[in-house]
């Protein structure tokens, strides 16, 4: 889940949080209280620094989108490197599973293996509303793009997760989206007969009742494990970082093991309680 406040902090300039990921590398920092979101170097001069509509335009030639459509080509750039994550996900799980097997096998009753992903960008691609957009997020026109179920399934994830399911794991979505999203994110996710199906495997019920698809609460009705975790946030309101490891630690909590986490920011991967995390590409935007 991502958060929507994020995501308004990171448009106020367009499409600023990709240029200064392209001047660093993919390098980035992290700060929770009143710091820049993203930290880099101050360009002397303008020739150092990629002008916003030719990175735009190789944004979309990425996507293999040369027009700007909204439409990503399967063959694109975009489309092979996320796949190739999504490849060496299939190919981790498959490994982890035969030891957690062997474990079992040998009296060992370790906790039950499962899996965490991201929703936007992650297991859901929002190209189409990145373009739609203009790369200026604005809550109530991508509150429709939720709602109407608009984005389709990341290349290769689907086939990942819908094998991780065979091989055993469960598999739970973590995203930032407010709660009043969440019908219609598991909707574009499974298959309910609107807008999208991308095909997702249902997510997995925990132990104690939950389902599977942790969208954010509001602050006033974040669970007890919320409330420990962001005290010291900013109004309690959690970041990023600490929703998502907050959530991760509750589910290993109620005998889990999450053997992989899967997300397009680095925020979605940091904070522990994942055996190892997965990045899937994302050049349209930062989430501190």
């Amino acid at each position: 889940m991502r958060l929507r406040n994020r995501r308004l902090s990171r448009r106020s300039t367009v499409v600023a949080a990709t240029l200064a990921a392209t001047l660093v590398g993919g390098g980035v920092a992290y700060a929770a209280t009143a710091q820049p979101a993203i930290k880099t170097f101050t360009p002397r001069s303008a020739d150092q620094i990629t002008n916003i509509d030719v990175l735009r335009q190789q944004i979309r030639n990425y996507y293999g989108d040369e027009l700007g459509t909204g439409t990503f080509d399967p063959k694109s750039s975009y489309a092979r490197e996320a796949s190739k994550v999504a490849r060496s996900g299939e190919t981790y799980l498959a490994r982890a599973a035969h030891k957690h097997a062997s474990k079992h096998a040998h009296g060992n009753k370790n906790a039950t293996k499962a899996i965490v992903l991201d929703v936007d960008d992650t297991t859901l691609t929002t190209w189409n509303y990145e373009v739609a957009s203009n790369w200026a997020y604005n809550p109530t026109t991508n509150a429709q793009f939720v709602t109407d179920q608009k984005f389709p399934a990341t290349p290769g994830m689907v086939a990942l997760v819908t094998k991780a399911k065979k091989l055993g794991y469960a598999v739970f979505f973590l995203t930032g989206r407010p709660a009043a999203q969440e019908a219609a994110t598991l909707g574009n996710l499974t298959k309910d007969g609107v807008g999208v199906d991308a095909g997702y495997p249902v997510p997995t019920t925990l132990k104690n009742g939950e389902d599977g698809l942790f969208t954010k609460p509001a602050v006033a009705d974040y669970p007890a494990y919320l409330k420990t975790a962001c005290a010291s946030d900013p109004n309690g309101s959690c970041t990023t970082i600490h929703y998502k490891s907050a959530t991760r630690a509750h589910i290993e909590s109620l005998g889990y093991d999450i053997v992989a986490n899967f997300g397009d920011q680095y925020s979605d991967l940091k904070g522990g309680y994942a055996d190892r995390g997965f990045k899937l590409p994302n050049p349209n935007y930062y989430l501190p």
